[in-house]
């Protein structure tokens, strides 16, 4: 079980380019329930298929699951597996196609990762040899060869080096892309991708961390062939991704197992207590009266209807009903915790009454207290509905093949969109305390207008800069220890490029923005749509949020250049020749021409001895694998690592604004705090962190 507050393993963020209905997406998800809302043939399965597409060839859990998968989405023949059809891939053929989905890792699942380092080397040998399915008996001769111990030796050290910025950065990029225009299919991390399959594959036959439930589900009736151990351990396997319509085809299966391997006494107590939870919470009116074998000789499952005590067979009841009960039992005795359930119209043949509880009963039952994530196409207004108004879930509304924007209740105009396209309408409500030491003016000024009830009751002060801000603490916590009194204050850093390594005491209370600076909270695509779309305060209006949201990116991206370039350059060392103030701090002329002489020979040995166009191409070649490795973490991180002050600036300057750019940063934060933006909420919770710890 998952406790409240432990982190969880689930997908964090998905990008998407040139995939099918998908033109270019990007996304962050929810740890809990994530709800794709849109009109028909806008590529919402299309995301789901992405995830799965990624994962399978990635990091498969069965030998034929990336092919499967390839099949059934008609980009591959089951006569011809090894050739790829274009159209079931690529939108656009003269372009290519990529999948990046990244997974934020459990401390648990790293450690359990970093004691089997053996075993996840010799899966990462036996892929690169295409033997990752085979007995481990036929790697022996290539392992035990000078070449395999090389290899071992070095896949063990990429391995180790993985886990140790896991502990700082517990995400994983498991991604694809394929070249139209020369077949090329490749696994963007390789290791990333034999990592995740490691954590699919240790567990048992009967769970999976990953499992699609498609659209088309077909469901049971009437009697099934039963088969138990080896010959069904297979279709355990395929059950969640390669063919995931084998989930109902052997859902008596499922049931049977359970009573074998889990029941107590009758061995059925444990699928009646999951069908009796389902029942009760869900599926109102009814019960499980007995799960057995009935006088035919035939599994029966009979439930009672409480209003008429009629006894109704599973099988007899409404596809809706039977539809859930069978696939939330799947959920609870298939989805390991931690798991990832990939829904596609989980509403279909529901009436309103069930959707709209349906959410709420998955984040009590499955969400929260066992880690699992849920990601889901839907069409049900009151499924949106729920979505929209619990804080655990996200509503993503998937305009175009370029446009998906986050709806929040900052977005009422895009909300009421994604609605009336259904048929239906909206709704909404709102939120919520010394001295606040911060960094900057902008600080100040941003947390006076954000937040006025922090305002109203605490000081908010500028104390300069961060060295500043560090001295301050010095000299609170100081006579803190020699026993003065101090009044409780708070302190704020920037993130910067630098971790504080200063601890809080009593009463000297240290946060650290959890982004690289408060401009980092103020880029929210929601508000500035809100900005972006008045007349009042542009000449060139944007309407939707999707659009701002990629404008914002873009120009966060163009920070990349100038950040490879320093840190290369940085990377050789070169020394200063230039006259600095200690160099005067010798007596006479002599004396100084000395310290500068060796100043300048120093410099001057630490150039190197090339000619400028070699050393240009040198640098060239490092600034483009830096900006690829760099690239790797800004997709999923972009919003916590660019430089917030340039690009905000950058914005301003880009756009054709009626107000000063101090201005523009006043009317940032005073639409946060009015439309109680996510970002918004997201500084709050660090304020209340710090004044309540």
């Amino acid at each position: 079980m998952v406790t409240k507050g432990r982190r969880r393993m689930y997908v964090s963020h998905i990008g998407i380019k040139n995939f099918r209905a998908l033109s270019d997406i990007n996304v962050d998800l929810s740890p809990h329930i994530n709800v794709i809302v849109g009109p028909n043939g806008v590529g919402k399965t299309t995301i789901l298929q992405a995830v799965r597409l990624a994962k399978a060839l990635a990091a498969p859990r069965t030998q034929n699951e990336a092919a499967q998968v390839l099949i059934s989405l008609s980009a591959a023949s089951p006569h011809f597996p090894q050739r790829l059809f274009l159209d079931g891939l690529a939108r656009d053929h003269s372009q290519i196609v990529e999948i990046r989905t990244t997974y934020t890792l459990t401390a648990e699942e790293i450690a359990g990762c970093e004691s089997s380092i053996l075993p996840i080397t010799q899966n990462f040998v036996a892929a690169r040899l295409g033997l990752n399915f085979a007995n481990p008996a036929q790697l022996l001769q290539f392992m035990q060869s000078p070449e395999g111990v090389e290899t071992s030796k070095r896949v063990s050290e990429d391995l180790r080096n993985l886990f140790r910025r896991l502990k700082t950065d517990p995400t994983l990029l498991v991604g694809i892309s394929f070249q139209p225009a020369t077949g090329e299919l490749r696994v963007i991390d390789p290791i990333a991708g034999v990592v995740l399959a490691f954590l699919d594959q240790r567990l048992p036959p009967s769970q999976s961390i990953f499992s699609y439930f498609p659209a088309d589900r077909a469901l049971p009736v009437g009697e099934t062939n039963l088969q138990l151990g080896g010959p069904d351990a297979q279709q355990q396997l395929e059950m969640h991704n390669s063919q995931p319509q084998l989930k109902y085809q052997r859902l008596k299966n499922l049931i049977i197992n359970a009573m074998v391997l889990e029941g107590t006494e009758d061995g059925t107590n444990t699928v009646k207590q999951e069908f009796e939870t389902i029942f009760t919470e869900l599926l109102k009116g009814r019960r499980i009266e007995s799960i057995r074998v009935n006088d035919l000789g035939l599994l029966s499952v009979m439930t009672r209807e409480l209003t008429t005590e009629r006894l109704i067979e599973l099988d007899s009841l409404s596809s809706g009903e039977k539809n859930i009960a069978l696939t939330f039992l799947i959920v609870a005795k298939s989805l390991a915790p931690h798991g990832i359930a990939l829904f596609d119209e989980p509403e279909l043949h529901l009436n309103p009454a069930v959707s709209r509880d349906l959410l709420t009963f998955m984040l009590r039952q499955y969400s929260k207290p066992r880690g699992v994530q849920f990601l889901m196409c839907s069409h049900s207004p009151e499924i949106l509905s729920g979505a929209f108004s619990n804080d655990e879930c996200a509503l993503l509304h998937l305009k175009s093949p370029t446009d998906i924007t986050r709806v929040s209740k900052a977005a009422r105009h895009e909300y009421a969109e994604a609605l009336n396209r259904l048929g239906t309408s909206v709704s909404e409500s709102l939120l919520y305390q010394g001295t606040i030491l911060v960094e900057g003016t902008t600080d100040v000024r941003f947390l006076e207008i954000a937040f006025p009830d922090y305002a109203r009751r605490f000081k908010i002060k500028d104390r300069g800069g961060r060295r500043e801000v560090e001295k301050t603490i010095s000299e609170l916590q100081s006579l803190e220890i020699q026993g003065q009194k101090v009044a409780p204050i708070y302190l704020i850093f920037d993130r910067d490029e630098e971790i504080t390594t200063l601890k809080s005491s009593n009463a000297v209370r240290v946060l650290q923005w959890k982004r690289r600076s408060i401009e980092n909270y103020m880029m929210g695509a929601d508000v500035l749509s809100e900005i972006l779309r008045n007349e009042d305060l542009t000449k060139n209006t944007i309407e939707s949020a999707g659009e701002v949201n990629n404008l914002v990116r873009e120009i966060a991206f163009e920070q990349l250049d100038a950040i490879v370039a320093r840190e290369v350059y940085n990377s050789y060392g070169f020394q200063n020749s230039s006259l600095q103030k200690d160099d005067l701090a010798e007596s006479g002329s002599d004396a100084i021409a000395t310290k500068l002489s060796e100043r300048w020979v120093a410099a001057r040995a630490s150039m190197p001895e090339i000619s400028p166009v070699e050393w240009k191409i040198e640098f060239l070649h490092k600034c483009s694998r830096r900006r690829d490795e760099l690239r790797l973490q800004w997709d999923a991180k972009w919003r916590e690592l660019c430089d917030g002050k340039k690009l905000l600036s950058d914005l301003y300057r880009r756009l054709q604004l009626k107000r000063s750019e101090a201005n523009f940063y006043d009317v940032i934060a005073r639409t946060m705090r009015d439309l109680e933006s996510e970002d918004w909420a997201i500084v709050r919770g660090q304020l209340e962190e710090l004044i309540q710890s």
